[in-house]
């Protein structure tokens, strides 16, 4: 087919239209990639059939939306409990603590300490600030302590402290249920009376002279200490104190025991 392209000559601008519209027909006919686009069949891609095995479990492919979640409470209990005896023995070195939380930690050193054991804060630098708050605590701590290496280092902690009615408590507790070095004892004693001597205040001097003899006459009493060893300090405490009635009854100890030796 031939298409013209003359015009007619009546109307340019209708003349003008009719050769813009032939030479875009030309165009498509000879264009390169009408024939691909006109005669070629479309290509079909249907989407891939969903798999499908009899034996698929069930939870792979659900068929309902009711999910109802399984939670293992008990996943976080062991780094809860750990947690809680960390936050409890800081507490100790701090404040009293209550008898629950006490029996606690008590419980867990029964059991074998071992998450106590564990523990940072267990250092023997937080000895002291443990026997002034917590005595008893200490007393159970150092008794599970006591077959380990650090076990002189808190002796040695404990020897250097200021005297106190709990550092006596404490060492009178550990010696009623271990058999310390004598060395120890001997070196306590002495810090004792030496405490004692350098106590300017009156009061407080002979507040704690009843309270170091009443200590000294236990550990004599429970022959966790051998006088002969201290005789001559212990017996120069008591005179120098001779008008405290501790002392006094102290001193008549030291003479019975020798009375009975002779």
């Amino acid at each position: 087919a031939v298409v013209s392209t003359q015009s007619t000559g009546d109307d340019p601008e209708n003349d003008s239209k009719e050769e813009s519209h032939y030479k875009e027909v030309l165009s498509q006919l000879f264009d390169q990639n009408v024939f691909e686009r006109t005669f070629l069949p479309p290509l079909s891609r249907p989407p891939p059939p969903l798999y499908y095995d009899p034996d698929e479990l069930l939870w792979l492919c659900p068929n309902d939306n009711d999910y109802t979640f399984a939670m293992d409470t008990n996943i976080n209990t062991e780094l809860d409990k750990t947690g809680e005896l960390r936050k409890l023995f800081i507490l100790a070195q701090r404040q009293v603590l209550e008898p629950r939380q006490y029996e606690l930690l008590k419980q867990e050193l029964c059991e074998g300490g071992e998450a106590l054991q564990n523990l940072s804060s267990l250092s023997p630098s937080a000895l002291p600030k443990l026997v002034d708050k917590n005595p008893s605590l200490a007393v159970d701590i150092l008794l599970l302590l006591a077959q380990t290496q650090q076990f002189g280092e808190y002796l040695t902690i404990l020897l250097n402290m200021e005297l106190s009615l709990h550092s006596m408590e404490v060492v009178n507790k550990i010696t009623a249920n271990l058999e310390l070095p004598p060395q120890f004892i001997h070196l306590y004693i002495r810090s004792c009376i030496t405490s004692c001597t350098n106590i300017t205040d009156k009061s407080t001097q002979h507040r704690f002279v009843r309270l170091v003899c009443v200590f000294l006459t236990a550990l004599i009493r429970n022959q966790v200490v051998n006088v002969q060893d201290i005789l001559i300090e212990i017996q120069a405490f008591c005179i120098d104190h001779s008008r405290i009635r501790e002392a006094t009854g102290l001193f008549r100890l030291l003479k019975s025991l020798d009375v009975k030796e002779i």
